[in-house]
């Protein structure tokens, strides 16, 4: 069956002002200050940064918020995902996603460092769940770092207030597995803000892929935004479906 060619267009719609950030008084680093690690004018080290963002958030109470959505034109497969994490820093670990807008969509997990346990709304079930130890986990960063490497970033901007951030900007886009998508046109734009120790403010990219074979025309759409709330001052909440703690403990568990 022939097909007519393939053509793929990726589009992103980013801003400062949609990172909800505000960079009055920004300036070129010109190499006169150190940059972020895994930063450099050129290139971006995902890993590295990533590794930098969790470093800096170790021990700190910290609130996240990531969202990521699909959609597209065929019937099906729209889907809207986001997710809140609430860490003390000392163990005890929040975290709530809800698929789409219905609240019984919801999944909530909380941990304190020994247990971990997880509520699906859709059910009403309670059941164990792994501890959540790796920083990965804590601060939802495997997506974050792979959106980072879908880019070849350059400095575009240093915040002038203190402590300083940069501004991060691309309009390259590279797939993740480094194979270079056929199409006529590729427009590509997404932002990351950081500061010099690596912790990663905020991040938001949107990618709109269009196919047109002998079917028609045929439109997708990827999104994905991660956002520090907030450092310091931050409660996890002791959910109310937590069981007590001597029905949830672990037989053998000698306290």
């Amino acid at each position: 069956m022939g097909l007519v060619r393939v053509g793929v267009v990726a589009l992103v719609l980013v801003s400062a002002v949609c990172l909800g950030l505000d960079f009055g008084g920004t300036q070129s680093n010109g190499g006169a200050s150190p940059l972020p690690p895994g930063v450099d004018d050129g290139s971006l080290n995902a890993t590295a940064l990533a590794a930098a963002h969790e470093r800096s958030l170790v021990d700190t109470p910290v609130a996240i918020e990531t969202s990521r959505a699909t959609w597209n034109t065929d019937p099906g497969g729209n889907q809207t995902v986001t997710t809140k994490t609430l860490t003390d820093g000392n163990g005890t670990l929040w975290r709530r996603t809800v698929t789409g807008d219905s609240e019984q969509s919801h999944v909530e997990r909380w941990t304190d460092g020994r247990r971990s346990l997880r509520y699906v709304a859709a059910t009403g079930e309670t059941v164990s769940a792994d501890v959540v130890t790796r920083p990965g986990q804590r601060y939802l960063t495997p997506r974050l770092a792979t959106w980072l490497d879908t880019g070849r970033y350059s400095l575009t901007a240093v915040e002038s207030a203190t402590p300083g951030r940069y501004v991060l900007t691309t309009t390259t886009y590279t797939p993740p597995d480094g194979e270079p998508l056929e199409a006529d046109t590729v427009r590509y734009e997404a932002t990351a803000v950081v500061t010099a120790r690596g912790r990663v403010q905020a991040m938001s990219a949107t990618l709109v892929t269009i196919e047109t074979n002998r079917w028609g025309r045929h439109v997708r759409s990827r999104s994905y935004s991660y956002r520090v709330v907030r450092t310091g001052g931050v409660t996890p909440p002791t959910p109310d479906w937590l069981p007590d703690r001597s029905a949830a403990a672990v037989e053998g568990d000698d306290g």
